[in-house]
């Protein structure tokens, strides 16, 4: 790839971070907004969901690092990480639906999880299918969705924030 054809390629990425970004940030406006008609919600989230959240996602941080970045892939290592990634990452994605602090619904975080629970079975048939580009780039998307959703969920107010803040 020549220097002329990788600047348009870094342009598009940023462009699609950013515009990703501002959908979520407008969701979350979005979310805060309806809270403010209808009133809070009388859910409260179960101790455990936040305790099986944080089991699964901390372990997949680390991991999905690891399986994304070393310089092997397709071994034996990559393949039984890569299921358990995949397996923290399913269980993280389903436990969400249960933390529900902002909106007292499900709300527009959980965008990551409905993502998540789309994206890694299409990963791991890109890569069946020998298509590792496209399984490549697909896992990236769901570990930086990963990465983002840790950001939004450090929000002032957010159980997260709370937890470690007080």
């Amino acid at each position: 790839m020549t220097a002329l054809a990788a600047k348009p390629a870094r342009t598009a990425n940023l462009r699609r971070i950013v515009v990703t970004a501002l959908i979520v940030l407008a969701m979350i406006a979005l979310a805060l907004l309806v809270r403010s008609f209808t009133g809070a919600s009388g859910y409260r989230t179960p101790a455990w969901a936040i305790q099986l959240h944080l089991a699964t996602v901390i372990p997949a941080l680390p991991l999905g690092a690891w399986l994304l970045w070393r310089p092997v892939k397709g071994d034996t290592a990559h393949r039984i990480g890569g299921r358990v990634w995949a397996l923290l990452m399913i269980i993280t994605a389903i436990d969400s639906f249960w933390i529900r602090t902002i909106t007292g619904g499900i709300g527009p975080i959980h965008l990551f999880s409905v993502l998540t629970l789309v994206q890694l079975p299409r990963a791991i048939w890109f890569a069946r299918n020998g298509q590792i580009d496209c399984h490549l780039k697909t896992m990236r998307g769901v570990y930086f969705g990963l990465l983002a959703a840790g950001f939004f969920a450090m929000a002032p107010g957010r159980t997260l924030w709370v937890l470690l803040f007080g």
